[in-house]
C-alpha cells in the first residue's frame, strides 16, 4: 500500500503538504490543529507523551485543566475528520501507541524543523570544514523565520522558536565565517542578505556591507549602509550602534585606500566609480551619514553665532503633486533633480540622497524666506530639465525645530 506523504511547515509560517499539493486545515480550532501537528511531528520517530501533548496545546486554557484526558480525545477525533475534509485520506495522520503519539504507519511524514535540526547534526559531527558548509547551507536554505511565528504568545512555542534560532544564528555564522575564510564574498554576502530578509533588526547587514566591502564594491556597500541607518532610525528609533560605525569605519579606509592607490596608477575605475564627488564650482555631493554628522556639527557651531542651519527634503512627484511609482521614470527625474541642484546651489551648500525619491539638501546662513527661494529655483530648472508638468515638493527643517521637537518627546 503506498503511504501518503505529508511535509509540515512550521518555519516563517504553518502550512501543510500531502502529496506535494498544500491542503488547509478548518478555520474551527485552528490554532489546536497546528499545536497538535506541530507538536507531534516536531518529536521526528520518537513521537511525544500524551501528558506532554496535553500540557503544551492546553497549557493556556483553563477551562479544560479537569479533564485533559477527554479534551485530548476529542482534539484528535475532531482533526481526524478535518484531515480526511481537507485531503489526507482517511484523516490518518497519528496514533497513539505505549504511551507516545507518533506518525500513522501509513504516513511518511516530515517536519521541516527536524530537518532543519538533523543537517545541523550532520555539520556538527562533519570533521572537515567543506562538510560541515554543505549541511550548514542545507539547514540554512531551510529556515524560513521563526517557528509558528502565528502562535508564538504560547509558551511551547516561543521556547522552540528560540532554540531553532540559536541553531540558525549558529549556521550563519559558520558559513559567513566559512565563505569568508576562502574568499567566497558573494556567497558570503547572500548568506547575511537573506539572514538579514528573515530578520532586519539584528544588524546583519554589517555583514553585507563588509562582503561588498572586500569585493571592493563600495558603490553598493554605501547604498546598502545608507539604508540600513535609515531603518534603524526611522523604524526603530536607534542611532547607529558602535557595530555599525566601525563598520562604516572600515569601509571609509578601504573606499579612499583605493582611491589614493587608483590615483596613483592613473586609473578611473577604482573609489569614482562607488564614491559621489564634488563637482568643480558646485555644492558638494556626499552620502547620508556624511551629511548627517555635517549637519550636526555645523548646527552646534552655527547656533552659538546666532546662526541657522536648514535642511532641505526634496521630493519629486507627477504632475498632481503624488509619488511617481515608475521606477525608470522616477530615476530619470531624480538624475534630473541632480543636475538642477548642481546647478542652482552655492560651492559652499551640500547634498546627499535620502531616498528613491528624495534629496537631501544643506543650506548654512539662510532664513526661511531663502529657503523657499531656492526651491522655486530648483523647480524652474527641474521643469526646464524634465519638462514643465515635473513637479518638485519640500519640507523644511531647522536645528531649533528638531531640538524642540525632542524636547516635547
Amino acid at each position: 500500500m503506498k503511504k501518503t506523504k505529508l511535509y509540515i511547515k512550521t518555519l516563517g509560517a504553518f502550512g501543510i503538504e500531502c502529496n506535494g499539493k498544500e491542503i488547509t486545515l478548518g478555520r474551527n480550532r485552528a490554532s489546536k490543529y497546528i499545536q497538535l501537528v506541530a507538536r507531534v511531528f516536531s518529536a521526528g520517530s520518537e513521537g511525544v507523551k500524551k501528558e506532554d501533548l496535553q500540557d503544551d496545546i492546553y497549557s493556556e486554557d483553563l477551562n479544560v485543566k479537569s479533564n485533559l484526558n477527554n479534551s485530548m480525545n476529542n482534539l484528535i477525533y475532531q482533526f481526524r475528520k478535518v484531515a480526511e475534509k481537507a485531503g489526507i485520506p482517511g484523516g490518518n495522520v497519528f496514533v497513539f501507541s505505549d504511551g507516545l503519539y507518533k506518525a500513522d504507519p501509513s504516513v511518511e511524514a516530515t517536519a521541516d524543523n527536524v530537518e532543519f535540526t538533523a543537517f545541523i547534526n550532520n555539520a556538527r559531527n562533519s570533521e572537515k570544514d567543506e562538510d560541515k558548509a554543505k549541511s550548514y547551507q542545507k539547514a540554512f536554505d531551510i529556515y524560513k523565520g521563526n517557528f509558528l511565528p502565528e502562535l508564538n504568545e504560547l509558551y511551547w512555542i516561543s521556547k522552540k522558536s528560540e532554540d531553532l534560532r540559536t541553531l540558525y544564528e549558529e549556521c550563519v555564522d559558520f558559513l559567513a565565517g566559512y565563505y569568508r575564510a576562502t574568499g567566497n564574498y558573494e556567497a558570503m554576502a547572500k548568506i547575511f542578505h537573506n539572514a538579514s530578509a528573515i530578520d532586519p533588526d539584528c544588524e546583519w547587514q554589517v555583514g553585507e556591507i563588509d562582503a561588498y566591502r572586500l569585493m571592493k564594491d563600495y558603490k553598493r556597500a554605501y547604498s546598502l549602509y545608507e539604508e540600513m541607518i535609515r531603518y534603524y532610525a526611522e523604524e526603530l528609533g536607534i542611532a547607529p550602534t558602535d557595530n555599525m560605525q566601525r563598520c562604516y569605519q572600515e569601509l571609509q579606509d578601504a573606499a579612499f585606500s583605493e582611491d589614493h592607490a587608483t590615483s596613483q596608477d592613473s586609473s578611473e575605475n577604482g573609489l569614482k566609480s562607488g564614491l559621489v564627488l564634488e563637482e568643480e564650482g558646485g555644492p558638494y555631493e556626499c552620502l547620508y551619514p556624511e551629511m548627517r554628522a555635517s549637519y550636526q556639527i555645523l548646527s552646534r557651531n552655527m547656533e552659538r553665532h546666532g546662526l541657522t542651519v536648514f535642511l532641505l527634503l526634496l521630493t519629486i512627484a507627477d504632475y498632481e503633486g503624488k509619488e511617481i511609482r515608475q521606477e525608470e521614470k522616477a530615476e530619470r527625474r531624480m538624475e534630473s533633480l541632480r543636475v538642477a541642484i548642481n546647478e542652482t546651489l552655492r560651492h559652499g551648500d551640500a547634498f546627499c540622497r535620502y531616498s528613491r525619491t528624495q534629496y537631501l539638501v544643506l543650506l548654512t546662513g539662510t532664513g526661511v524666506e531663502e529657503c523657499m527661494l531656492v526651491h522655486r529655483r530648483l523647480q524652474d530648472r527641474l521643469k526646464v530639465l524634465a519638462g514643465p508638468r515635473a513637479t518638485l515638493n519640500y519640507r523644511i527643517i531647522s536645528y531649533a525645530d528638531m531640538t524642540a521637537e525632542n524636547d516635547e518627546e
